[in-house]
């Protein structure tokens, strides 16, 4: 472990280095593999000042999350070929044009591509394999869906029995664009720049769905920017600042905070108060059913896993 942890801390000091880090069957996965997943946190952990023995153990626990999530993925990719699934060539290039517009340009794209020590042909490899997997997931997920019915008397007794769910302080429902930036004055100049230039094309009419899914850095660009329901101590301060004077429908200018720039959009308001069960149910039953597909699809994941030879080196 300690000197797979090396590599990547040398990783992330920009020095080249590799190994085997773990074997699925006669499948090597290399400490470069693994970089790659976690290449946005050895990016930010540059500029964050940390200690050596805080980078190693920012490190390891990615790298192990990081690693499951690639063994996952790859076992998932092997049983799609094996079945003959494939995806079309358009979606992969929609989503390899999606990935390079969140780095601003086509220049930014491939300086950061080739500073990976990444092909493009790699890059686009990658992306292939990682949409096959997780159109495979998808379609199984559908699948365990079909087999369980949630009963009224189900969601009654989950509703009776988790009533702090269902109640609620005064709360927004928001939507965010967000662009991160270091605190290099050169390098957040030309994010500032960027995200004025989306805020101008929200004023001329973009709309904020289709662009917060396709430039947000956000974990929640996948759901449109959507980040859910918000009360009072939710955010930081400068994000509730807006949120609290704001209506519905309202779209906030550029804020800037020590992570990046953010742009809000209230999608709703509700004042403090209780869902009433019949309103509840619609949020329950599809809550029983993510938490009985999960399971189901955990379980048959660690049957993949048992059933192929993975050794680990950490």
């Amino acid at each position: 472990m300690q000197v797979l942890l090396i590599g990547l801390f040398l990783s992330c000091l920009g020095v080249k280095i590799d190994g085997i880090i773990a074997t699925v069957d006669d499948e090597v996965i290399l400490v470069s593999d693994i970089r790659e997943e976690i290449a946005p946190l050895l990016a930010d952990l540059k500029s964050k000042g940390l200690s050596q023995p805080e980078i190693q153990r920012e490190i390891e626990n990615a790298t192990r999350e990081a690693l499951d999530r690639y063994i996952e993925r790859l076992l998932l990719y092997r049983k799609a070929i094996s079945l003959g699934l494939q995806v079309d060539e358009k979606e992969i290039d929609l989503k390899v044009e999606k990935i390079k517009k969140r780095y601003g340009s086509t220049e930014e794209f491939n300086k950061l591509l080739s500073e990976s020590g990444e092909t493009f042909s790699e890059f686009r490899e990658r992306v292939k394999q990682q949409l096959i997997a997780l159109s495979f997931a998808s379609q199984k997920r559908k699948e365990f869906e079909k087999e369980i019915t949630i009963s009224e008397a189900d969601m009654l007794k989950y509703y009776n029995e988790h009533p702090e769910e269902f109640s609620h302080p005064d709360r927004s429902l928001v939507r965010r664009i967000f662009l991160s930036a270091s605190k290099q004055p050169e390098e957040r100049e030309l994010v500032r720049k960027r995200i004025n230039e989306i805020f101008e094309s929200l004023q001329k009419g973009a709309d904020f769905k289709e662009l917060a899914g396709t430039v947000s850095e956000g974990p929640e660009a996948e759901q449109n920017g959507l980040i859910g329901w918000v009360s009072k101590g939710d955010l930081v301060q400068e994000l509730e600042e807006f949120i609290d004077k704001a209506s519905p429908g309202e779209i906030s200018r550029p804020i800037e905070t020590e992570w990046g720039f953010h742009i809000l959009k209230i999608e709703d308001k509700q004042n403090a108060g209780v869902i009433p069960y019949e309103q509840a149910k619609l949020i329950i039953e599809p809550k029983l059913k993510e938490k009985y597909v999960n399971e189901r699809y955990q379980k048959w994941i660690n049957e993949l896993k048992k059933d192929a030879r993975i050794r680990v080196f950490l």
